[in-house]
């Protein structure tokens, strides 16, 4: 009897010491998708103090401020209107077994800002993987895709956390400037 419990036991040890780790499945992030386009698409209007003008001077000094290199950023750049479309990109990278990060590919992104009296409104979308051709994200959201594997919606999850910054340093920088008083 004793020798059958100690069978049994071993067999139980031996069972789960060699079975597979059951992995949680991955989950989608939840990305802003335009219903006309169906593309990934992050847009707002914001009420902010100042006219159209004062706003745009806003947004220019922000981008200088953001990116490096705004001549290269900036694709149009309309004062009349005030407006101005920039094409940008946020890196994306590939996680290795041992928990470090490898630069995998970057995503190029269209990002428009458009300033009215007392408010503005921004629209980042159109985003691509850099390729020989287009390669729109969008298909990462399909675990059906033949090219999809579960490090898309980790890239995903990158992608939204750095327009997620973006769009805060934004809103940040399209806030008046507090006015300095000299009290001495």
């Amino acid at each position: 009897m004793k020798r059958i419990f100690l069978f049994v036991m071993l067999l139980a040890v031996a069972m789960t010491g060699f079975s597979q780790k059951k992995g949680t499945a991955p989950v989608a992030p939840d990305m802003p998708i335009d219903d006309e386009t169906q593309l990934i698409t992050y847009k707002e209007v914001i009420q902010e103090n100042g006219s159209a003008q004062e706003l745009y001077e806003r947004a220019l000094k922000w981008a200088k401020s953001f990116y490096k290199n705004t001549a290269e950023v900036i694709k149009n750049n309309d004062a009349t209107n005030h407006v101005i479309d920039f094409r940008s990109s946020v890196r994306i990278y590939s996680h290795q077994k041992d928990g470090s990060k490898l630069t995998k590919n970057v995503v190029y992104y269209n990002f428009k800002l458009q300033c009215r009296d007392g408010r503005y409104r921004y629209t980042i979308t159109d985003f691509n993987e850099k390729a020989t051709a287009a390669a729109p994200i969008e298909r990462w959201l399909n675990p059906e895709d033949k090219k999809w594997d579960p490090e898309c919606f980790i890239n995903l999850q990158e992608v939204d956390e750095q327009i997620q910054a973006l769009i805060s340093s934004l809103v940040d920088g399209m806030q008046p400037a507090a006015e300095k008083t000299d009290e001495w």
